[in-house]
């Protein structure tokens, strides 16, 4: 007899569309790393407050980098959305942020990102991050 495995919270999320879990997966994610980042200043400007999650690689062109904890950081709103996240100021203090190993560790993803061009999320690995990156919240919220 085989037993499937599920991952946790997958029958939560039944009759949810992935669009909707990727929302929801976001929304803690973003979260988590707002949560995360508080107290240092924005990755971009050195301003000492943020409001955002940005992203050194965007989303659109690289959905394989939306989830990766060191391509994302704290930002203030005028580096994010005014300034299409300040992507050369970003790139000089992200090596700093996370450290130059780190760093070539995300530029190998990226490359390897690029090759993948029919990259497409799986339900079980979306509802699997919702569910760790709630926990993280909570985790670092009872601080």
């Amino acid at each position: 007899m085989r037993l499937l495995i599920e991952p946790r919270g997958m029958n939560k999320y039944k009759g949810k569309t992935l669009g909707w879990l990727l929302k929801k997966t976001e929304y803690y994610f973003n979260r988590y790393i707002r949560l995360r980042d508080a107290g240092l200043p924005c990755i971009s400007c050195g301003c000492n407050h943020f409001e955002h999650a940005t992203h050194f690689y965007p989303v659109r062109g690289n959905p394989q980098l939306r989830f990766d904890e060191d391509n994302v950081h704290g930002g203030c709103i005028n580096c994010n959305k005014y300034l299409d996240g300040n992507q050369w100021e970003y790139g000089l203090r992200l090596p700093m942020r996370i450290g130059q190993e780190s760093f070539n560790a995300l530029l190998r993803r990226k490359a390897l990102a690029d090759m993948d061009t029919n990259f497409k999320w799986q339900r079980f690995v979306v509802v699997d991050k919702l569910e760790y990156y709630k926990q993280r919240c909570k985790d670092l919220e009872s601080l």
